[in-house]
């Protein structure tokens, strides 16, 4: 019945994976950016070292073709110039650099590829980013049953259902595995996950039966909260793989869950607010 119950899983992503392209995620991760550190010369070096930690000898060769520093600020034209003198330590480049793309809508795979020195807050980012879409997603899918009359005033392909939502949590799968250099192939990908993608599939699916116990407008605020919780849970089951090689254990499972869980309830206090 286990085996059964697997293949269904298998069969049930393999069809949705079917309608999922891994070139965007390919075109991301080649997106060409240009960084200056500016500073004195012992600062932007541990600065590049702390941005650059882990790298190969082929990446770190990458790494210096679109990272350069400067002792002065440079005449020649830069996606970022980092003032490398004023932060208190080096470390702190990571969230600046990492943030500065963020709120520029770069694709932060791209960043992941050329500095593993980013990769666990680019994999952070990404996971939030699409929890965060999916609560929303869940949330005005949730409209109409609330208050039907706007049922015939939404349009079709605003109503998410869960397909959309898997759809979405796949393509971060993506993300998260070209994050840490794994080729964006659903091939070569799947099979490594299925244990990872089912843990946490499940759970997402028994949490949503919570959501018809509770009535009314906060039933809509919880589905969203599911939506979070359970696209949290599969990002950091994911990365959780990819950073340790194996798949998380049943207490790691049952932490993941539970801090997933608690930080929905607290993401779940903005949206109650007018």
């Amino acid at each position: 019945m286990a085996i059964r119950q697997k293949l269904s899983q298998l069969t049930h992503w393999w069809n949705i994976v079917k309608e999922l392209s891994p070139r965007q995620v390919e075109q991301e991760l080649l997106t060409p950016f240009r960084i200056a550190l500016v500073g004195q010369p012992d600062r932007t070096e541990a600065v590049w070292r702390v941005l650059t930690e882990g790298a190969s000898p082929t990446v770190l060769q990458t790494a210096s073709e679109y990272v350069k520093r400067f002792t002065s600020p440079p005449n020649e034209e830069f996606d970022f110039v980092l003032a490398c003198d004023v932060l208190e330590v080096p470390q702190d480049a990571v969230e600046a650099v990492v943030d500065h793309f963020h709120k520029h809508e770069f694709p932060l795979v791209a960043l992941a590829r050329v500095l593993p020195g980013t990769r666990t807050l680019v994999v952070n980012r990404i996971i939030e980013d699409v929890a965060t879409l999916n609560a929303g997603l869940a949330m005005l899918s949730a409209v109409p049953s609330v208050f039907p009359l706007l049922g015939l005033l939404a349009p079709p392909a605003a109503l998410a259902d869960m397909v959309v939502l898997t759809k979405n949590q796949l393509m971060m799968v993506l993300r998260v595995a070209a994050a840490f250099g794994k080729a964006p192939d659903w091939k070569q990908r799947l099979p490594e996950l299925s244990s990872v993608l089912g843990a946490a599939f499940g759970w997402r699916a028994v949490a949503r039966q919570l959501v018809g116990l509770v009535p009314g407008g906060v039933g809509m605020v919880v589905k969203g909260m599911v939506a979070y919780a359970g696209t949290l849970t599969v990002g950091r089951a994911v990365a959780w793989f990819y950073a340790t090689g194996q798949a998380p254990g049943t207490a790691e499972r049952a932490r993941l869950y539970q801090q997933a869980w608690e930080e929905a309830r607290e993401k779940s206090k903005e949206w109650r607010q007018p």
